[in-house]
């Protein structure tokens, strides 16, 4: 059974005795990343390598941080959202991987996904109190979104914004990217089977002995402390996007944290968004698009792609909560867990 974990949107995971696990948790990129694996039950040695290795994926993800946040000003990306708009920057090769990353799911998804959104952001006052912008400011503030207009030059290894008042948001891949680069850390450690829990996106590499995987519950998307299914994850990352997360009620109106690029508001649909991929930077951006998307054209675009798998979680007015899902739902599908009102 599930162990719920009240502090993210998403919930897990697979409960063991203290002696047969290794944990070690850090606050990194505004929450909590905690790491486990497990260990012979009463083999310090293979308990003080595994503790090293945990702590050396926690270590990757602060240094990614100190590159990757837009809430340091001392961070690079910070320096590039400084930069003038039309003067090349030369990057790092952790930034320009970031970023080619960005544009290729923003390509793919047809621009649902969007690093660029940073201008919105700041019109909705996102990360103060919140307020509602009119549709003069959301016109002129698009004219400074969109991934066409950040230019990537691999020879110089530099990145160019391409609108004056360009400003990048890394918020929807940076969480799934620094996963990804904490687990290559772990196997070069010799660990090939750990779960990484980082607020609302987990990161699973192999699975226990004589499991299938390790076992993730998802919350419902406004109660999440209340569990609504449960998935088996091995070697796949999930990630949940919900505007309720982050939301904030602004004149007596839900002001949700995930925006549109295209029209340049909030999603208003009600529920989130639940993304299993290969890799936790495609399910970090993925459920993001997703949940731009919505669920009738999300589960189309995603039924579209080898080795994804959607979920989408949508609450009806009255507050109940129905549960559709795309190819490869059934083999993650371990058991629902009792939800009032769930149907799929």
């Amino acid at each position: 059974m599930p162990v719920i974990l009240g502090a993210s949107l998403m919930l897990a995971v697979m409960s063991a005795p203290p002696d047969a696990e290794v944990s070690r948790a850090r606050y990194l990129m505004g929450t909590v990343c905690e790491a486990t694996t497990p260990v012979p039950p009463g083999d310090e040695t293979a308990r003080a390598r595994a503790a090293a290795a945990l702590e050396a994926s926690l270590e990757e993800i602060s240094r990614l941080e100190r590159i990757l946040s837009d809430w340091r000003d001392d961070s690079e990306m910070s320096r590039l959202n400084r930069q003038p708009s039309g003067a090349p920057f030369a990057c790092s090769p952790e930034l320009f991987d970031f970023l080619s990353l960005g544009l290729r799911l923003a390509t793919a998804t047809g621009g649902a996904f969007d690093m660029t959104v940073g201008p919105l952001v700041k019109l909705y006052d996102l990360r103060g109190s919140g307020r509602w912008a009119g549709p003069d400011e959301v016109a002129a503030t698009l004219s400074a979104v969109g991934s066409h207009r950040l230019r990537l030059d691999e020879t110089s290894r530099s990145v160019t914004l391409g609108a004056a008042g360009m400003a990048l948001d890394p918020g929807a891949l940076g969480k799934g990217y620094a996963l990804d680069a904490a687990a290559r850390v772990l196997r070069a450690h010799g660990v090939d089977r750990a779960l990484l829990n980082f607020g609302g996106q987990v990161l699973a590499v192999g699975a226990p002995d004589g499991t299938a995987g390790w076992e993730v519950a998802v919350s419902h998307p406004r109660r999440r402390h209340e569990a609504v299914l449960t998935l088996v994850l091995r070697d796949a990352s999930l990630s949940t996007s919900a505007n309720v997360e982050q939301g904030k009620v602004v004149d007596g109106r839900d002001l949700g944290h995930v925006l549109d690029p295209g029209t340049g508001l909030p999603v208003s649909w009600r529920g989130s968004s639940v993304v299993v991929a290969g890799t936790a930077g495609d399910a970090d951006a993925l459920s993001t698009a997703l949940m731009v998307m919505g669920p009738e054209r999300g589960l189309a675009w995603a039924a579209r792609h080898d080795g994804l798998t959607a979920i989408f979680l949508e609450e009806d007015e009255r507050g109940k909560l129905t549960v559709r899902s795309g190819p490869g739902f059934e083999k993650l599908h371990a058991a629902p867990l009792s939800t009032d009102g769930r149907s799929r």
